[in-house]
């Protein structure tokens, strides 16, 4: 087991340096939820959310994406920390993130966020909680799941609220319609997890077919697909999306993945879409070699952070 980064005393300057104090001036939150108790493999990234606050630093990066976006002059994030988990309870903590998210309603009118994990099933906690508010209002929502997996199981190994079960518990109890989610990247699915996504009216692009094709035209399949139906998307990024060679922190590494570059030039063709809050999910900080998972996070989100409307 590789050690993480040496923790700072202090986070300095996250978020590439728009974070301020003030919630009423905020356009966008960061909320970590430190959840791993639903990972099937190697566990660790309860610590996480701390870990992508200091890659984020704007001691290291400049404010300005690749496509020359100041993301100061566009976010006045306020860094909300993490919500108190005190159990390895699923439904527990489903409660703990509703109420705190509850909390930030009362507070802020439409808030919308950056959620940091954590496993996979903090996508199921936040996305519920969101619907439960009225934020993702049912028909009219949308998926965009970047992954290695699936995560269409009903249970795995006994455990109907493992991260290899979110997708199933999303469409189970919220109202979103299957045909509403878009998986990007999959190569480690089973005939039944196919067979459910055929059936229920999923698109899934795996990560040969996306191989195939550019990324603006992986886009264009996104937005004919979403277009007239969908007017707010969830997008989620686990980081075994990529490569273990660019992603070695995860819980479950699976080679043959997405490069860092072909994951950053397809965000950047996803600006034409309703995109209004997104998670970065599934870094195990004990194994991130060099902190290269980490950094990998860090880009994402500075170049997800520029293409947001």
């Amino acid at each position: 087991m590789v050690e993480s980064m040496n923790l700072l005393e202090e986070i300095k300057s996250p978020f590439f340096g728009t974070t301020i104090d003030d919630l009423d001036e905020a356009n966008l939150i960061v909320l970590g939820i430190p959840w791993d108790a639903s990972s099937s493999y190697r566990k660790g990234s309860v610590a996480a959310p701390k870990i992508i606050r200091q890659a984020t630093s704007g001691e290291l990066y400049n404010p300005y994406t690749e496509n020359n976006v100041n993301i100061r002059d566009k976010w006045l994030i306020f860094d909300a920390g993490d919500v108190e988990i005190s159990s390895n309870d699923a439904m527990n903590s489903r409660k703990e993130v509703l109420t705190t998210l509850t909390q930030m309603y009362d507070a802020k009118e439409n808030p919308r966020f950056l959620f940091l994990g954590g496993d996979h099933l903090i996508t199921y906690f936040s996305f519920y909680s969101l619907t439960e508010l009225g934020f993702f209002p049912g028909s009219k929502s949308g998926i965009i799941y970047l992954d290695a997996h699936p995560d269409l199981y009903y249970q795995y190994k006994g455990n109907i609220y493992s991260h290899a079960c979110v997708l199933r518990r999303i469409i189970d109890q919220t109202k979103i319609y299957p045909k509403n989610i878009i998986q990007i990247g999959i190569r480690a699915s089973t005939k039944e997890q196919r067979e459910f996504a055929i059936n229920a009216g999923i698109k899934t692009i795996y990560k040969n077919e996306f191989l195939k094709e550019e990324p603006r035209e992986v886009a264009n399949i996104i937005e004919e697909n979403f277009v007239g139906t969908v007017d707010h998307i969830y997008l989620s990024i686990d980081l075994d999306i990529l490569d273990p060679a660019y992603a070695p922190g995860l819980g479950n590494p699976e080679p043959g993945g997405l490069t860092t570059r072909e994951l950053v030039g397809f965000i950047q063709e996803l600006a034409n879409l309703p995109i209004l809050t997104f998670d970065v999910v599934e870094l195990s900080p004990a194994y991130d070699q060099s902190n290269i998972t980490a950094f990998a996070a860090a880009k994402v989100i500075k170049e997800t952070l520029g293409i947001l409307n």
